[in-house]
């Protein structure tokens, strides 16, 4: 009898900690981030290693701005599974928000490394390049994206920056062209202020 009852103890343990897990993606789906970080956190006290829910809790803290949780979350993420290209993706994300572009640098570096095919890892390197001056690193970060994605209209823009600052204006006026073509909000801007 106590085998049963023990049984079905953990099995009701099981399917609650099972449906925090659910509940917390579905949350989290519904853009519910307090909600879904509640129900990750209740799931993660007996399944400390579920790299998902660390993710997705992660990606809720970051959508209610708490960032030191954030960055915990995808750090042991990176210790659970070193192999993680979207931890360190969004550490690299992170940090180019609080404009530590070193970090920036390490992490799409990272997840470069593991895949080189990553555009994402690509043109975050190129922005942290960019801020800091490294220009020719950074043509070279956003080409790299392009080449990758042709489609990906933000890779476009800041080449197109760039370009500017070495006072290539036709060239620069194409790639602003492009990524308004791919729906870039900035890029009328660009296109008004150095276009003709």
């Amino acid at each position: 009898m106590k085998y049963i009852v023990y049984t079905l103890i953990l099995l009701f343990t099981v399917a609650c900690n099972t449906q925090d897990s659910i509940s917390g993606d579905d949350y989290f789906d519904d853009e519910e981030y307090v909600k879904a970080i509640d129900a990750y956190t209740s799931y993660l006290a007996t399944h400390p290693d579920h790299v998902k829910s660390l993710y997705n809790r992660g990606r809720s803290y970051e959508e209610v701005g708490k960032t030191e949780e954030a960055i915990k979350d995808f750090e042991a993420i990176i210790d659970l599974d070193p192999k993680n290209i979207n931890a360190y993706l969004s550490l690299a994300k992170i940090s180019y928000n609080t404009k530590e572009y070193s970090k920036v640098l390490v992490y799409s570096g990272a997840a470069i490394d593991l895949n080189e095919n990553m555009a994402q890892a690509h043109f975050l390197a190129g922005r942290a390049e960019h801020q800091l001056g490294y220009f020719d690193q950074a043509m070279e970060s956003y080409n790299n994206a392009i080449a990758i994605n042709r489609d990906f209209g933000e890779a476009y823009l800041y080449r197109g920056a760039v370009k500017v600052g070495k006072e290539q204006f036709s060239s620069a006026c194409e790639d602003f062209r492009f990524a308004k073509s791919l729906d870039v909000p900035e890029a009328d801007k660009a296109i008004k202020d150095y276009c003709k």
